[in-house]
């Protein structure tokens, strides 16, 4: 490794969240500093296999009148603004992924998980501030959505989509979580929502 890291210390003292300053070394001898932001009560900081913080999750509702895509529009207090994402949330302690999608999906959009159909290895969120890493899973579900698990904190509109308003959405000029706007993508270059199939 061309990168030597020499201390780490904790900045702030948070419930939720805390920077921490990494002093490191390059190859040629140079010393650096990085601030970035943590969970964790002390980030490994290691080449070992990541070990998810959260899950993100790719819900496709069964219909009527066919598959569709539930997304999520929520207010995000960083941005002032509402975001267009999928649901997400914190994995506890000794939670497995499968526990973990199912209590999130459960809370933010009232359906029920049927199966997960694909997930990711854990993927960062934005590896410059974070060493935040999620599982990304795409569920089928069933159920009528509805908010009556989302707190007093969080406001949250459930949109269940149609391949033609997954499109008008994508080529919207609205605020999009990254992994969001490129699953939103995702579908329409596959050109139908029946494309759950295609992942086995």
């Amino acid at each position: 490794m061309r990168i030597l890291i020499q201390t780490l210390k904790k900045l702030t003292n948070l419930r939720w969240l805390n920077l921490f300053e990494v002093e490191y070394e390059h190859a040629s001898g140079t010393r650096s500093r990085w601030q970035f932001a943590s969970r964790k009560p002390a980030p490994a900081l290691t080449a070992d296999p990541l070990r998810p913080d959260a899950v993100f999750i790719v819900p496709i509702l069964k219909t009527s009148n066919g598959n569709r895509l539930v997304v999520l529009k929520e207010f995000r207090i960083p941005l002032g603004d509402y975001e267009f994402s999928f649901p997400a949330g914190l994995k506890e302690t000794g939670e497995e992924i499968e526990t973990t999608v199912g209590r999130e999906l459960a809370e933010e959009t009232g359906l029920v998980l049927g199966r997960i159909l694909a997930t990711s290895p854990p993927v960062v969120s934005s590896a410059g501030m974070s060493d935040e890493s999620a599982v990304i899973a795409v569920v089928d579900c069933t159920g009528e959505p509805n908010t009556r698990g989302v707190n007093d904190a969080e406001e949250i509109e459930i949109l269940v989509l149609d391949y033609d308003e997954v499109l008008a959405l994508r080529r919207s000029n609205v605020k999009f979580a990254s992994k969001a706007w490129l699953v939103l993508l995702m579908f329409e270059a596959i050109g139908h929502l029946a494309w759950p199939e295609k992942l086995k």
